[in-house]
C-alpha cells in the first residue's frame, strides 16, 4: 500500500483473516481494534462495544482504546525512543465548554460534514477535515478538539511539538512522516498541538534551513493525506505560521479570551457542583484578560480551600484569595518568560 493510502474495509478484513491464519495474535488484535474504531466512527456504538466484549472474553485483556495503545505499535522518535503520539479517548461534551453562537455553528458544521462524508464523496466533494484552531492559551482549543473526538466517536491521536521536533538533521520530517503513516491506518482525530513550532514562516531569517524543509515536508504530507481521519492543528501564535499553511486548512477557528458574559457563564459552569455566595458581576473586573483555564484554576482552588476549611460554600473572600494567588503565579510566569527572551537576545 502506497504511503498515505487509506486502508479500506476490505484491507482490514484481509488483514484480520491473514493474521488469524498465521496465528499472529498481535496483528489480529490491531486489525480487530481498527475495525472497532471504524464502527465507533460510524456511531455503531453497540456493535463496537459487543466486539470489544468478545475480544475481552477471549483472553481477559481490556481492549479500551486508550488503555490498549501498546497494540497499535505507536510511532517513535528514532534517537530518543519516545512515542510521537498518544491515544486518547476523550469524554468531554458540549456542556463542558463555553462557545459563542458562531463557534457552535462552525463545530456543528464540521461534525455534520464528517458524518456525511460518504454522501459528499458521491458528489465529488470532500468534508471539512483539516482544521486550524488558533488563539491565546487556555481558551478552549484542545478542549474543543476533544469534544469533536467524543461527538464523532473517534479516538484522538494527540501529538505535541516537543515530541516531534528533533535536533538531528532530517529526523523531524521523518517523525512527521511516521505520524501521518500511522494515522492513515484507521480513523482518528489527529491533533498537532503547539503547531507553530513546526509551522514557522519559511522566510523567517532566524530559522535555519532544516526547519524550512520541515514546513515544506508538512505541506506535502497534508496535501497527500487521504485518510478518513480528521486533522486539527492548534497554535497560540498564529502570527508565526507560514502563509502557505493557512491555505491548506478547510476551516480556521479563532478562540479569543472570554468576554464578561462568558466569564460569568464559566464561573457558573465550574461551580455547578459546589455552592457559592459571591457576586459574579463584582468578580468580573478582577478577572480581566484571563483565560478560561485561568478561571477554572481559580474556581477549583477556591472550592478546594472551602472543602479543607469545612465551609459549605465559596464566599467572596475565598474567591478573592484564589484570584490573588493565581495572579502571583501569572506574574512569576511572565517574569520567567521575560528572562528567557532576554537570554535568547
Amino acid at each position: 500500500m502506497h504511503q498515505g493510502a487509506k486502508m479500506t474495509r476490505g484491507d482490514l478484513i484481509r488483514k484480520l483473516f491473514k493474521s488469524y491464519k498465521m496465528h499472529d495474535d498481535e496483528e489480529f488484535e490491531k486489525a480487530a481494534l481498527q475495525i472497532i474504531a471504524e464502527e465507533q466512527s460510524k456511531n455503531n456504538h453497540l456493535l463496537a462495544k459487543s466486539l470489544i466484549q468478545i475480544l475481552e472474553g477471549s483472553n481477559g485483556i481490556n481492549y479500551s482504546l486508550e488503555s490498549n495503545a501498546r497494540s497499535f505499535n505507536l510511532p517513535k522518535d528514532k534517537e530518543r525512543h519516545t512515542t510521537l503520539v498518544e491515544i486518547r479517548n476523550p469524554d468531554r461534551i458540549f456542556s463542558d465548554i463555553i462557545l459563542d453562537k458562531n463557534h457552535t455553528k462552525t463545530v456543528e458544521k464540521i461534525l455534520a460534514e464528517y458524518r456525511s462524508s460518504a454522501i459528499l464523496e458521491t458528489h465529488g466533494l470532500e468534508p471539512t477535515n483539516k482544521i486550524l484552531f488558533c488563539g491565546p492559551p487556555g481558551c478552549g482549543k484542545t478542549l474543543c478538539a476533544e469534544i469533536i473526538s467524543k461527538e464523532l466517536g473517534l479516538p484522538m491521536l494527540y501529538s505535541r511539538f516537543d515530541s516531534i521536533v528533533s535536533s538531528y538533521l532530517g529526523e523531524t520530517a521523518a517523525n512527521l512522516r511516521k505520524i501521518f503513516d500511522f494515522a492513515s491506518t484507521g480513523r482518528w482525530v489527529l491533533m498537532f498541538d503547539e503547531f507553530d513550532a513546526i509551522g514557522k514562516a519559511r522566510d523567517d531569517h532566524n530559522e535555519h534551513g532544516e526547519l524550512k524543509r520541515v514546513v515544506n515536508s508538512f505541506l506535502q504530507m497534508l496535501d497527500n493525506f487521504k485518510s478518513a481521519s480528521l486533522i486539527i492543528a492548534a497554535t497560540n501564535h498564529e502570527q508565526l505560521l507560514d502563509p502557505a499553511l493557512w491555505r491548506r486548512f478547510h476551516e480556521i477557528v479563532y478562540f479569543p479570551k472570554p468576554s464578561s458574559e462568558q466569564l460569568k457563564k464559566t464561573i457558573a459552569l465550574k461551580f455547578r457542583n459546589f455552592p457559592y455566595s459571591f457576586d459574579a458581576n463584582e468578580a468580573i473586573p478582577k478577572l480581566k484578560d484571563m483565560s478560561y483555564a485561568d478561571i477554572e484554576r481559580i474556581s477549583f482552588d477556591s472550592i478546594k480551600t472551602a472543602i479543607i476549611e469545612n465551609k459549605e460554600e465559596v464566599d467572596s473572600q475565598l474567591f478573592k484569595k484564589a484570584i490573588d494567588s493565581h495572579k502571583v503565579r501569572l506574574d512569576i510566569a511572565k517574569a520567567a518568560k521575560k528572562r528567557k527572551n532576554n537570554d535568547i537576545s
